[in-house]
């Protein structure tokens, strides 16, 4: 099992991407911090999404962090001892 990061795991193109590397058996760490809600508002919203990822995937696991915060990162490396086979940036920078 590979280990597969997702940065704007909560939107569209990264919830897909976590759906598919899910069905692939691998395990899948998303990271997401629903910026959108922040700038769009209760339209943005994407908890529903991430719920629905939550219930519908096996290996994914969600933080809640913005990536514009290297310590945050840093910290999330280093308490999950993480080993990243791929990464793939779907999150946005406002």
């Amino acid at each position: 099992m590979k280990t597969i990061l997702v940065t704007g795991s909560n939107g569209l193109i990264g919830s897909e991407a976590v759906e598919h590397f899910d069905r692939q058996g691998h395990r899948v760490i998303g990271v997401d911090n629903n910026m959108r809600q922040i700038f769009f508002g209760t339209q943005g919203d994407t908890t529903w999404n991430l719920n629905r990822l939550k219930r519908s995937t096996k290996n994914f696991q969600h933080v809640n962090l913005d990536i514009r915060d290297r310590n945050a990162l840093d910290e999330l490396f280093k308490i999950q001892s993480l080993r990243i086979d791929c990464s793939l940036r779907r999150a946005a920078f406002p």
